[in-house]
């Protein structure tokens, strides 16, 4: 048994990543999980595709504060229909008032685009239990323009405990993973504890070993631990290997894990205070031109925060990035 943890603080969780990753690799297991109306009329057998560039086309210019674990994917319907489908994570840790918006927007300009059929769904992994955006209408003079959503809220899992761990789906564990993290957030002894039990359960959930490695990433990343207790953690997690005669991550992989998981964590500072910066140049000078999108995902994260320091002061947005 690991010892008794320091009174160490949790890491800042960032969930973009890693849900991007399991979207990837079980977007099949995804739908059926928490949509299955809509798993159930797509033919499988027929294959899928990922838009994730056509996604990009309509959403690069969008102003939104941070970005999302969003995936655009072409699938079947048993009637024979193409169809696009449209799924947004939403990974934000803070409510936002122009969500609904924002989906509206995505949906409107793929819709328009490419004249296809487009199912948005959501999952909103924050822990706000009141904030549950399902539907976008405005109106003007009798003319209304409206967007329903389905929206899954993952909150509502936390008394279905025994239901996920029933659950031969791979989003069980991710959703269990997920409420472990936003549980744990200031409690690192219970945040370990968690981790061990969850990767123990899915060394004896019988999936192939690439299949494990990836459950095994997600969970390492969204519950981030001091580097004293992911020592801890390792060890446990050796000694259990040993115990079950099985070996799913070697100690070189977990070096790589680790070593993937510290250079994503930098990569999504620098990507969020990019965002911010833009935001910031949007609130005071107006929406900015492609160039500047341009120069500023370039700029490292030394540039990004002194340019957000001169734009409090600054008159125009030249004084901002010369």
């Amino acid at each position: 048994m690991p010892k008794k943890p320091p009174p160490l603080a949790v890491p800042r969780d960032d969930y973009d990543t890693p849900w991007k990753d399991v979207l990837d690799r079980w977007h099949r297991q995804f739908l059926e999980f928490f949509f299955p109306v809509a798993a159930a009329d797509i033919d499988w057998s027929r294959g899928y595709e990922f838009l994730d560039k056509e996604l990009q086309k309509v959403t690069r210019r969008a102003v939104v504060g941070r970005r999302h674990a969003d995936k655009l994917i072409k699938v079947w319907r048993c009637s024979g229909e193409e169809t696009w489908v449209l799924i947004h994570t939403e990974v934000q840790g803070d409510r936002e008032a122009d969500f609904p918006r924002r989906l509206y927007t995505y949906h409107s300009r793929l819709t328009d685009r490419y004249n296809r059929p487009v199912a948005t769904f959501v999952v909103l992994t924050d822990d706000h239990p009141n904030w549950r955006p399902v539907r976008y209408e405005h109106a003007l003079w009798g003319c209304r323009a409206v967007l329903e959503f389905p929206s899954i809220k993952l909150l509502d899992y936390r008394d279905r405990a025994a239901e996920l761990e029933t659950s031969p789906n791979p989003f069980a564990l991710v959703v269990l993973a997920h409420l472990a993290a936003t549980a744990t957030r200031r409690d690192p002894a219970a945040r370990l504890e968690h981790k061990i039990g969850l990767t123990r359960r899915l060394y004896r959930l019988g999936l192939e070993r690439d299949a494990i490695l990836s459950l095994y990433a997600f969970i390492d990343w969204v519950l981030a631990l001091p580097d004293a207790l992911e020592e801890d953690y390792h060890r446990c997690i050796q000694a259990l290997e040993e115990a079950e005669h099985m070996q799913y991550v070697t100690t070189a992989e977990r070096i790589g894990i680790q070593k993937g998981l510290k250079e994503g964590h930098k990569a999504g500072r620098q990507e969020g205070e990019a965002a911010m910066l833009l935001r910031q140049i949007t609130r005071k000078f107006g929406p900015p031109t492609e160039a500047v999108r341009e120069q500023i995902a370039r700029a490292d994260s030394e540039t990004l925060l002194e340019w957000s320091d001169r734009i409090l002061t600054a008159q125009t947005l030249d004084e901002v990035l010369h």
